[in-house]
């Protein structure tokens, strides 16, 4: 086990009656990248949440061991930007407020993303999947020790899925280390050094692929996934009721 980046403690999140994220222990170490797993609803976004510090937590804490103090890149899961402006004017803006230590430079980042040819074009008039890398590129402003992305593959096209795990093999060939969100399995896997399966608020599985491959004797994720969500989903034994012998009990 190397040096632990993030550790959260018996961290939970409830709205009102509405327990969203049961009490759970998460971790990420230094140099790795950590796939947090799970259908619509099933608690990745609130626990990236509670991470970051968006939302407080209900309970437990959350530390922090990066470089930088608590520095990080962050992409939500989702992001408006304004759409009068371009693509160059907003990273500008979004890179004023990075420590200029860390700063990187903004066509550096926009050539990274693919968005350097349309860095004078409004962002009104940009598709899904360049308001996506966008969000990606305002990521990436910093160079930081940690990187955090939610969901950072919805509204991609295929190309652009091979392209952001390649961007996640070379931040982890630069000693960085990654956290990020995915319901489509298929798209992180191959990037994954540990995944952590949620459903319906609880973590069910934290391994690497062998391990959880060896566990539930598959070598498919999503098959595994749908594997615990059978035993988790399914009703209790039914209660053995002996014979009644025709008397009646004193």
């Amino acid at each position: 086990m190397g040096r632990k980046l993030l550790n959260a403690k018996d961290v939970s999140k409830r709205y009102g009656k509405k327990q969203v994220l049961n009490p759970s222990d998460f971790y990420v170490d230094a140099g790795e990248c950590v796939v947090l797993c799970g259908g619509n609803g099933a608690g990745k976004s609130t626990l990236i949440r509670v991470l970051t510090g968006i939302e407080k937590a209900s309970t437990g804490k959350v530390e922090y061991q990066a470089d930088q103090s608590k520095s990080y890149g962050f992409m939500p899961d989702h992001m408006e930007f304004p759409e009068e402006l371009n693509s160059l004017e907003i990273l500008n803006y979004y890179r004023s407020f990075i420590d200029k230590r860390i700063q990187r430079n903004v066509g550096e980042v926009l050539r990274e993303v693919g968005l350097w040819e349309k860095r004078d074009q409004k962002v009104g008039a940009f598709s899904k999947g360049m308001i996506q890398r966008l969000n990606l590129a305002q990521a990436l402003l910093a160079d930081v020790e940690l990187y955090i992305f939610d969901e950072p593959t919805n509204g991609l096209d295929p190309f652009w899925v091979m392209e952001f795990k390649n961007m996640v093999r070379l931040l982890k060939s630069k000693g960085k280390t990654v956290l990020l969100t995915s319901h489509i399995m298929r798209d992180v896997v191959d990037i994954a050094d540990r995944v952590v399966l949620l459903f319906d608020g609880r973590i069910k599985a934290d391994d690497t692929l062998t391990g959880l491959y060896q566990t539930y004797q598959s070598n498919n994720l999503e098959e595994v996934f749908l594997k615990i969500m059978d035993n988790d989903l399914a009703p209790p034994p039914a209660r053995e009721i002996p014979e009644w012998n025709g008397q009646m009990a004193d």
